[in-house]
């Protein structure tokens, strides 16, 4: 057997390569932990516009990207591209805001790739389920875990039905590609 199989699920004292490895220790308080960054990616969504907060009127979500080793990597809440004159009014007409506006997590992911930073193991925490696209980029750069608030498309009543449908591709992207989605109990 080859030592790749680890990966498939083997229990650690099963691995027929595992005489001597003992498992990793879990941290004391994972929900704690999920919490905080929960936290911290709304209040990034939540940010003053001039900070780097998203401009949407009614929709702020805001992302963070977490290393493996538990250190912040990439925050952003869903705001235009850099570069992008936000202050155009034209620009938040219904029908148009969501082709202006860019999402949190494709924000937060691109940060990432920018500053080079090590995304293998990284879990993604996220005011809002993850859309079509930014599941399937979480798919694409192998992400360990995406995070949401439990109830989270409740918070966001306003939410169009274009949205909500391309949510639910979002999830079943996600189940498919094997990334955890987790609904963390804020209370």
């Amino acid at each position: 057997m080859m030592l790749t199989d680890w990966k498939a699920g083997w229990p650690h004292n099963q691995h027929p390569m595992a005489k001597n490895t003992k498992p990793r220790p879990r941290r004391k308080d994972d929900l704690a932990l999920h919490r905080q960054w929960l936290k911290r990616a709304e209040t990034v969504a939540r940010a003053p516009i001039s900070a780097g907060g998203s401009p949407h009127p009614t929709v702020k979500v805001g992302a963070v990207l977490v290393n493996a080793k538990g250190k912040e990597i990439a925050a952003a809440s869903n705001r235009f591209a850099y570069g992008l004159d936000r202050r155009r009014p034209e620009r938040y007409k219904n029908g148009s805001k969501s082709l202006w506006i860019n999402c949190a997590e494709q924000m937060a992911m691109a940060e990432a790739l920018r500053k080079r930073a090590d995304i293998k193991g990284a879990t993604l925490y996220v005011t809002l389920d993850p859309c079509a696209v930014c599941a399937g980029l979480a798919a694409e750069l192998r992400l360990k875990m995406v995070c949401v608030p439990v109830g989270s498309l409740r918070r966001y009543a306003k939410l169009k039905a274009k949205w909500k449908d391309s949510i639910e591709i979002g999830l079943i992207k996600l189940a498919e590609a094997g990334i955890p989605m987790t609904a963390i109990d804020m209370g």
